[in-house]
């Protein structure tokens, strides 16, 4: 992305981070006025009764991409359909993904790209050390290349297949418009099938009865309950990475000091909780991060000072170490997450002298440019000085960041003697990548755990079906996309199968729409 033209996102070789952070802040902006109560309200909404009950066949809670095709598939089996969203548009966290993971699908052998199935999919097992669920890893990778060519004859147009860093195999599909326009496509295709679309109204608790799903109960805005009785409820809200309850549970950090999340707001675990409640399996919920690295709660994720954190410079933890290649943000986002979630929040170290060679010469990484750096470098100094520091000697810096001051001289004399000799003895860090940090002023950053969304969630068959602690089906609860566990294990495998978390949350959501019109019929 051009930071010079923020509203263009739309290039011919689209890189992840440049076009998602320009899709976060649009659609941020929006879902917080929406979120606030500033859209209006449907016909269901209106009338300020207390309570209300009605019935259907499939009562969908959440709607991004799984949510969104399972409707779609349902209605396509003749299923009578109501979509719940807690919030006062469509879309969810797939308005602001970029593309869909699929192997072999018509779009790319067009293209001259082909893979086999098992070929992908050992990557995938080998990546996750056999960690996650086989049997969910494989059913989403068979079925990825026709639930591909299906979003292409419901409307949704693919751009371009896209690299991901260094990923392994060429399966990002970028969409047309990315997400916004993916989810306003399938939210038109689920009104013209006759899908009952019912905002700002979240799911709040599953009705069983004898063992079965009986429906749910929801509140709408002006707080109306709904009873919906139906047999079939499908869980699609998102996953957790909004809770930071759940974050501090399952992923077994301080939210609070660590973690800086830059997805959509409302992804509040309510899918998970719900099934958990009624006795639903918690073995897949591992505290899976969808982290990038570097990323400051303080910023949004689109500010010049933010973007600090995509750049390879010298990293150091609280102790004032070293622990990762840096340049690792460019090959493999997801593993450099996950390297710094192991320390909590770092900082990166830069010189004036490195920072005025990058604005004369380029930035190395995802933005050749970053218009108007030094001013909002200099406007953070003051206002966020827990964050941003600027200092002329190391053993002061030591003393701003309240590290040990012998521990980071060691440290950054090391690394300029990397520097000089153009060998990183430690990590292998690319001489090209290597910036010396030897002469002031020098700058540093505090950045925590940057994540997009949670990838893990409840236990479930390849049919997307919830299984409880005893490894049971609950007959009538599905769940997919963030609020169902198994694809991933402890991390997110963008350098295998870039977009696999949007291709698993379209499979799961017409894997259960499917299973559900089976079992209606039962």
């Amino acid at each position: 992305m051009d930071l010079k033209v923020k509203g263009d996102i739309m290039q011919k070789k689209p890189s992840s981070i440049k076009r998602f952070i320009t899709v976060t802040l649009i659609m941020t902006l929006i879902f917080t006025l929406l979120v606030s109560g500033c859209s209006p309200k449907t016909s269901e909404e209106a009338g300020g009764a207390k309570g209300k009950t009605m019935s259907t066949d499939v009562v969908v809670v959440g709607s991004g991409a799984t949510g969104l095709t399972a409707s779609i598939q349902a209605r396509q089996l003749r299923l009578d359909v109501m979509l719940l969203e807690k919030n006062g548009v469509t879309g969810g966290t797939t308005s602001m993904a970029e593309g869909y993971g699929g192997v072999n699908t018509d779009f790319a052998k067009k293209t001259g790209v082909e893979y086999d199935v098992r070929d992908v999919f050992f990557a995938m097992e080998e990546f996750h050390h056999y960690a996650n669920d086989q049997a969910v890893t494989l059913k989403y990778l068979e079925n990825s290349g026709e639930n591909g060519n299906w979003l292409e004859s419901q409307g949704v147009k693919f751009e371009v297949l896209a690299p991901n860093g260094t990923n392994k195999f060429n399966t990002w599909h970028i969409y047309q418009g990315t997400g916004k326009q993916f989810a306003q496509t399938l939210t038109d295709k689920a009104k013209e099938l006759g899908v009952e679309i019912i905002l700002n109204t979240p799911g709040k608790e599953l009705i069983m009865k004898d063992g079965k799903v009986a429906g749910i109960k929801a509140e709408q805005s002006d707080g109306t309950v709904l009873t919906i009785n139906a047999p079939v409820v499908i869980l699609a809200t998102g996953g957790y990475a909004g809770s930071p309850e759940m974050i501090a549970k399952y992923a077994k950090v301080d939210p609070a000091t660590t973690i800086a999340d830059k997805g959509m707001p409302g992804r509040t675990g309510d899918g998970i909780n719900m099934a958990l409640a009624v006795g639903a399996s918690d073995k897949r919920l591992k505290g899976t991060l969808m982290n990038f690295g570097a990323s400051m709660k303080v910023f949004p994720v689109y500010d010049p000072v933010n973007l600090m954190g995509w750049l390879p410079l010298l990293k150091v933890n609280q102790q004032g170490n070293r622990f990762i290649d840096e340049a690792m943000i460019l090959r493999d986002w997801g593993t450099n997450g996950n390297a710094q979630k192991q320390q909590g929040f770092a900082y990166h170290i830069v010189t004036q002298k490195s920072l005025d060679k990058f604005i004369a010469e380029g930035f190395p990484g995802y933005w050749p440019e970053i218009p108007g750096l030094m001013d909002e470098i200099n406007k953070a100094l003051e206002k966020q000085p827990d964050y941003v520091f600027k200092v002329d000697t190391i053993e002061e810096l030591a003393g701003k960041i309240k590290v040990d001051k012998d521990q980071l001289k060691a440290t950054v004399d090391r690394y300029n003697g990397f520097c000089q000799t153009g060998t990183d003895l430690d990590y292998k860090k690319p001489a090209e990548f290597l910036y010396p940090v030897d002469e002031g002023p020098f700058y540093a950053f505090k950045f925590e755990v940057g994540i997009f969304a949670t990838t893990d969630g409840l236990e479930v068959t390849p049919k997307a079906q919830v299984l409880d602690k005893d490894g049971k089906i609950i007959p009538g609860l599905y769940a997919g996309g963030g609020d169902a566990g198994g694809l991933s294990s402890e991390t997110y495998d963008v350098n295998i199968v870039p977009g696999s978390q949007q291709g698993w949350s379209v499979n799961s959501g017409r894997m259960a729409a499917k299973d559900a019109a089976e079992y209606i019929k039962k």
